[in-house]
């Protein structure tokens, strides 16, 4: 049993040196060891020496750990000294604990010493024939508890009293020892801790509860003015309070709340200038009106109309020679019609579980728009689904979305002249978040129905990213392949190069600059092009983008055996109110496939817009394109434009 209380003591005098080094090294707070963990170690020494019958105590090769508390101090490792291995004495058998094992976890709680203590001393009188412990220390307040150390005396070294820092208590001689100057073990009031930490990364304002600023949020909270839908049937538009109990139409998990809305803009503008057909003076409106009838979360048919308007001309009044004539171009076909769901959706409704699979689709007249309107943007009779967030681990794609399409009538392409019911085109297209951008990919067959040596093979990639902070750039292909005819005779051929850039400043919402480019070969076309959405080239800048209303005047957009490009800087103010766009274009020639291009053409314009209030805003334009050996266009323009 003596040996039994000698281990369980030097165990207990290590646990002390180990405390006296954690407070060493903590600022402003001190971990300590809870009275059960060291009972439980207590009684686990005197358990196995006296199963074991053996005057030999040995240790398993691990690190010693206390159980893991919340917020744990863990001590440095140390140098070791010497292998873990029991040093059998004379008279009674120590542990020497490596300091390379020894990664203590002292827990942050507080210890009660006079109840271990008194734990211990009962023990003891139980056994008289045993020796006594120290004496129960003064009990310290809480959360300022220096751990009892009846061994170690401060700054006492090996020469005041060896039999401190002998084989027995190899831990804190080691950690003495150490050159690591985190192990001194002066008092705390005399270190200077100031190294220790690096400053904090958040603003100290932050470190102080104010409890006017954490109410400022709430307060400064005002209505948002929002422009609703001209008409609206059902729930209202972003409406507050409870949604309603829906309808089991079509199964319990896909409800229906029908709902109609009835939203658009209307627009007016005045025009004076001369575009590459002739005078552009006049006085022109437009409505456009999206009516939308929505059945469930997924489910929806949506309408366009616009009633002002008729094969890309506008109801007006314009100057013609010294007359001022009225044109009604009034038309209520619809631009499109179609309707729109989840094939995943109505599948597990009608089996009244969840979606097993998302599968969105749509089928009519469906508007198509790829590649913000460059490969493609039209109102087209077919249908389309899609396969959306998909990722790939093989390819390291974090996220892509597929759509498949198949267009049967009403394509509108130069490739086909004015007929827009001579094609046909199927393809796919696809968006793919990788490698530190986005992939924009797509490829259409294009079928002539009646003249087959007009088909042919659109494709198209372009890819997306951030280069250096600074620059963000786009770099787009299309390619056309594929017509049997005479070269001279091809509509579609050939391939076009589009390169995007913007400079991201240190106003990146209020100041950017931009610079964009192209190079077109023979005569590239986009797999379907509206008339009213301008040429190939609308995005490269505001010289060569249509206005969709007076005509206005613009340089080349179709970039048939051209190239050049546009460089401009975008002005917003600090509210985002107001925008400025000023612009410089240039387009030259290469080869002879362009008629409309027979020399250089430069272009200076500018454009500038505000609100007047939420729902209503004010435009203006002014360009002037100088054109070798043709005529130049310019022109002005203003116009008012109401969104409800």
């Amino acid at each position: 049993m003596k040996q039994t209380i000698n281990i369980v003591d030097s165990l207990v005098r290590q646990l002390y040196a180990a405390r006296r080094m954690a407070s060493r090294q903590v600022v402003g707070q001190r971990a300590v060891v809870t009275p059960p963990i060291l009972c439980i170690l207590a009684f686990v020494g005197m358990l196995g020496s006296g199963m074991l019958g053996s005057t030999r105590f040995s240790i398993a090769q691990s690190p010693t750990r206390l159980p893991s508390i919340k917020h744990p101090t863990r001590l440095p490792l140390v140098n070791p000294s010497a292998a873990v291995a029991p040093v059998e004495t004379k008279h009674e058998t120590t542990l020497r604990i490596a300091a390379a094992e020894s990664a203590w976890v002292l827990p942050e709680t507080e210890f009660v010493t006079d109840r271990f203590y008194q734990s211990l001393q009962t023990r003891v009188a139980q056994r008289p024939e045993l020796e006594t412990l120290p004496p129960v220390p003064d009990p310290v307040p809480s959360r300022s508890l220096e751990f009892p150390d009846p061994v170690l005396t401060l700054n006492q070294t090996a020469d005041d009293d060896p039999s401190l820092f002998s084989i027995q208590h190899g831990f804190a001689a080691a950690a003495i020892g150490s050159t690591d100057p985190s192990n001194d073990l002066s008092p705390p009031a005399s270190r200077d801790f100031s190294s220790d930490f690096s400053p904090t990364p958040i603003p100290n304002t932050s470190m102080y509860h104010d409890g006017q600023r954490e109410q400022w949020p709430y307060d400064a909270k005002s209505d948002v003015p929002t422009q609703y839908p001209l008409v609206q049937w059902g729930r209202q538009w972003y409406g507050d309070g409870i949604t309603p109990k829906g309808i089991d139409w079509f199964g319990p998990t896909n409800l229906v709340r029908p709902k109609f809305y009835l939203y658009g803009d209307y627009r007016t503008g005045i025009a004076a200038g001369r575009n590459a057909a002739g005078r552009t003076d006049n006085l022109a409106s437009r409505l456009n009106l999206d009516l939308d009838l929505q059945l469930t979360d997924t489910d929806r048919f949506h309408a366009f109309v616009g009633p002002l308007d008729k094969n890309n001309q506008f109801t007006r009044w314009e100057k013609v020679g010294d007359d001022i004539k009225y044109r009604s171009e009034f038309d209520l076909t619809p631009v499109t019609g179609f309707y729109e769901g989840d094939l995943g959706v109505l599948m597990g409704a009608s089996q009244s579980r969840t979606s097993p699979f998302e599968l969105p689709f749509t089928i009519g007249l469906v508007p198509l728009l790829f590649q913000n309107g460059i490969w493609m943007e039209d109102a087209v009779t077919g249908a389309a689904f899609a396969l959306p967030s998909g990722h790939s681990r093989l390819l390291n794609w974090s996220n892509f979305d597929a759509t498949f399409f198949a267009v049967v009538d009403q394509i509108n392409s130069a490739a086909f002249g004015s007929d827009e019911h001579a094609a046909q085109a199927f393809g796919t297209a696809w968006f793919i978040e990788a490698y530190g951008g986005y992939i924009e990919t797509g490829y259409a067959y294009v079928r002539d129905r009646n003249q087959s040596e007009r088909s042919y093979h659109n494709m198209t990639a372009s890819f997306t990213r951030r280069y250096f902070d600074r620059i963000s750039n786009s770099v787009r292909v299309i390619v056309n392949s594929g017509q049997d005819l005479p070269e001279d005779e091809r509509t579609a051929d050939g391939a076009l190069l589009l390169v995007e850039n913007s400079w991201i400043t240190a106003n990146p919402l209020t100041f950017v600059p931009y610079a964009n480019f192209f190079y077109g070969w023979d005569r590239p076309q986009s797999v379907a092009r509206a008339a009213g959405s301008g040429g190939i080239l609308r995005n490269t800048g505001i010289n060569f983008e249509s206005d969709g209303l007076n005509g206005f005047a613009t340089l080349d957009p179709t970039a048939g055996d051209t190239a050049g490009g546009a460089v401009g800087v975008d002005l917003i103010a600090d509210d985002l109110g107001h925008q400025w766009l000023l612009e410089l274009a240039y387009v030259t020639p290469h080869g002879n496939g362009n008629p409309a291009v027979p020399a250089d053409q430069f272009a200076a314009g500018t454009r500038y817009q505000m609100p007047l209030t939420n729902a209503t805003l004010l435009r203006f334009d002014v360009m002037y394109g100088w054109r070798g050996e043709l005529q130049d266009v310019y022109g002005t323009r203003m116009e008012y434009r109401w969104k409800f």
